[in-house]
């Protein structure tokens, strides 16, 4: 039954907790439940309890649940304000170092720095 139901828009407002408990609050429960004993949370041991929720909010609500990745994807805006000009907060490019004026000659005693050798 599942399979049958992409057709169907997807999720535009965002879930009221107060329907869910009304309507599917047993199927819920007993997803949530599933959930939190399997051990290290694998949902795919709660696909079961899954489908029955799934089914519940589907019939009694008419939510359908969006495709894997759905949520997490760019959604563009057509909007009529303008691209601002600095979009990335970029700061201008640093002036290069000067080049080095006369001779560089070593340090008479060596470096500043030393390095244990152990």
């Amino acid at each position: 039954k599942l399979e049958s139901i992409h057709h169907l828009p997807l999720l535009t407002k965002s879930v009221d907790p107060r329907k869910i408990k009304t309507h599917c609050a047993e199927p819920f429960t007993e997803y949530w439940t599933c959930i939190d004993y399997t051990n290290l949370q694998e949902l795919r041991r709660c696909r079961k309890q899954q489908a029955v929720f799934d089914n519940c909010v589907l019939e009694k609500l008419g939510w359908v649940r969006p495709d894997l990745g759905q949520l997490s994807k760019v959604t563009k805006v057509k909007t009529d304000r303008p691209m601002p000009e600095n979009a990335y907060h970029s700061r201008p490019r640093p002036e290069p170092n000067p080049p080095i004026e006369g001779e560089l000659k070593p340090s008479p005693f060596g470096s500043r720095l030393f390095f244990w050798s152990w």
